[in-house]
């Protein structure tokens, strides 16, 4: 814990950039939707809101983690782990994880603004999965993690404001008020566990296995 630690302070200012988006921008922009609503619960406006910018901003840490391998000299040593327990896979769960539990927080606030939201965030938690374990792959791939960021923050804005529908949409639009909603999420978290093990099976054959 301490090396992932370390990797999350090298990030400097970058850092601080989804800790702004969860604490004070969706927060700011739920407050204005439901004010603009006059007051009444608008609960399908603030899932689109956390739906658009949670997912996309958790893989921000990940993506310049991964950075740091794909982009510094003699970035082969850095591949050079004991385990699996180093490998850039378990990296990706862990931030995930991380911020699972800073989305957590949010959600508790929320608690106090709509009557239930844990459908909601069962859906956020596993979308952000899927596009940490897409950004790995695709990041391994063209070994480059800005074209993951690129690609990322354009599919949540196409599928989400332009084409939500869409079957290829991780997205769902509505009021998460009954467990119907979460259709989506079991084939998302399935999706999601093959793509980490893919990103896992390139990370091997890129480097560990070539040294």
């Amino acid at each position: 814990m301490r090396r992932r630690y370390l990797e999350l302070k090298n990030l400097r200012w970058h850092f601080l950039v989804p800790l702004a988006v969860l604490f004070l921008l969706i927060p700011l922009m739920v407050l204005a939707t439901l004010r603009n609503a006059g007051g009444g619960e608008s609960f399908a406006e603030c899932a689109i809101i956390c739906q658009l910018f949670i997912p996309s901003f958790a893989v921000w840490w990940p993506l310049f983690v991964m950075n740091e391998y794909l982009s510094s000299p003699g970035k082969e040593l850095l591949f050079v782990y004991k385990s699996w327990r180093d490998s850039l896979m378990v990296k990706m769960i862990i931030l995930w994880a991380l911020f699972t539990i800073l989305t957590l927080l949010l959600f508790l606030y929320f608690t106090t603004l709509f009557n239930f939201v844990w459908f909601l965030f069962i859906a956020i938690i596993i979308q952000s999965m899927f596009l940490i374990s897409l950004g790995n792959v695709l990041s391994l791939i063209a070994q480059n993690t800005f074209i993951s960021l690129i690609v990322n923050f354009a599919y949540s804005s196409l599928f989400i404001l332009v084409w939500p529908n869409s079957l290829l949409s991780i997205y769902t639009i509505g009021n998460f008020d009954h467990a119907t909603m979460l259709v989506k999420t079991g084939i998302i978290a399935m999706v999601s566990l093959a793509l980490l093990f893919c990103g896992y099976q390139l990370e091997k054959r890129l480097y560990k296995n070539s040294i």
